[in-house]
C-alpha cells in the first residue's frame, strides 16, 4: 500500500494555473520546474501573470471540470496504487486503479455523453483511442471531438494511444489527461513535452509518484513526437529524460458533452 506524497511543486502549478485561468480557483503563484523551463514554457508562465495566452486555458467548461476533479483528487489523496481491480473510496482519499479506470471515473463526472460513447462497462485504453480516432474535428460525435494537431491541445483534453503490435505488454495502450499546453522539446525535432495526469505503475519524467512505490494516480511529463504536421507519431515515457520513443499513433481528444 502506497501513501502518495507530492515530490515537486510543478504538478500543482499546472492544475492551479489552469483552474485560475478558468476562474475556478484563485491564482496563488507559479513555480516552474527547472528541468522543463524551456523558452516557450517560460514565455507562457510569464504571460500568465499579465494576460493568459489562449492555449494555457481549458478549452471549455468540460475541460475545466476535468481539471477541477483532478485537483480534488490531488488535494485529498491519501493512498493510491496501480492495479486492474478498481477500488475508489473518495471520501477516504483512496484510489486503486489503472489508467482506463481513472479516465472513465473522471469522464462519468465531467462529460457523461463522452463516457457513454465508451460502450463497455469497463473500458480499456484501446477504447479511448478508438473513440477519439472516430470523432470529427468539428462539432462532436457522442461528446468527443478529435484534435488533429498537438498544437491544438489544451489543459483538460484527453490523450490516448493503442499498444504497438508486438510490444511486450498485456495492456491495450494508455490514456490520461493533459494538464498544460504542449511545449517544444529541447533537442528533439518536431517533438513536444506534455504535462499529464494518469494512473501508472511506472512513473514518467518529473513525476509525483515514488519510483519505488506501487504507482497509481499522479502527474508526470511525457514526450510526444510528431510528423511535422502536428500528428502524434510516438511517445517517450520519461519526458525530457527519454532516450528513445515508442512508435504508435497518438490520439488527442476534447470533451464536448
Amino acid at each position: 500500500m502506497q501513501t502518495r506524497r507530492a515530490q515537486h511543486s510543478h504538478p500543482r502549478t499546472a492544475l492551479t494555473l489552469a483552474l485560475a485561468l478558468a476562474g475556478l480557483v484563485g491564482f496563488v503563484g507559479i513555480v516552474a520546474s527547472p528541468e522543463l523551463a524551456t523558452a516557450s514554457e517560460a514565455e507562457n508562465v510569464a504571460a500568465a501573470t499579465t494576460g493568459a495566452p489562449l492555449r494555457s486555458t481549458p478549452a471549455n467548461h468540460r475541460a475545466a471540470r476535468v481539471l477541477k476533479l483532478l485537483q480534488r483528487i490531488d488535494d485529498t489523496l491519501k493512498e493510491t496504487r496501480y492495479e486492474h481491480r478498481t477500488t475508489i473510496r473518495s471520501r477516504e482519499g483512496i484510489y486503486y486503479w489503472d489508467c482506463s479506470a481513472m479516465a472513465a471515473y473522471i469522464l462519468a463526472k465531467a462529460a457523461p455523453a463522452a463516457r457513454k460513447a465508451l460502450t463497455r462497462e469497463r473500458p480499456v485504453a484501446r477504447d479511448f483511442y478508438q473513440v477519439i480516432r472516430q470523432a470529427p474535428t468539428r462539432g462532436d460525435r457522442e461528446g468527443w471531438r478529435r484534435l488533429p494537431r498537438i498544437t491544438d491541445v489544451r489543459p483538460g483534453d484527453v490523450f490516448a494511444w493503442k499498444r504497438p503490435k508486438d510490444f511486450p505488454s498485456k495492456n491495450t495502450g494508455h490514456v490520461g489527461f493533459v494538464l498544460e499546453a504542449p511545449v517544444p522539446a529541447p533537442g528533439w525535432e518536431d517533438a513536444y513535452l506534455v504535462r499529464i495526469a494518469d494512473a501508472t505503475s511506472l512513473p514518467h519524467g518529473d513525476d509525483t509518484r515514488d519510483p519505488e512505490g506501487e504507482g497509481g494516480f499522479g502527474h508526470g511529463t511525457l514526450l510526444f513526437t510528431t510528423d511535422g504536421d502536428g500528428h502524434g507519431t510516438a511517445y517517450g515515457w520519461y519526458g525530457a529524460r527519454s532516450r528513445g520513443v515508442i512508435e504508435t499513433p497518438i490520439a488527442f481528444g476534447r470533451l464536448i458533452r
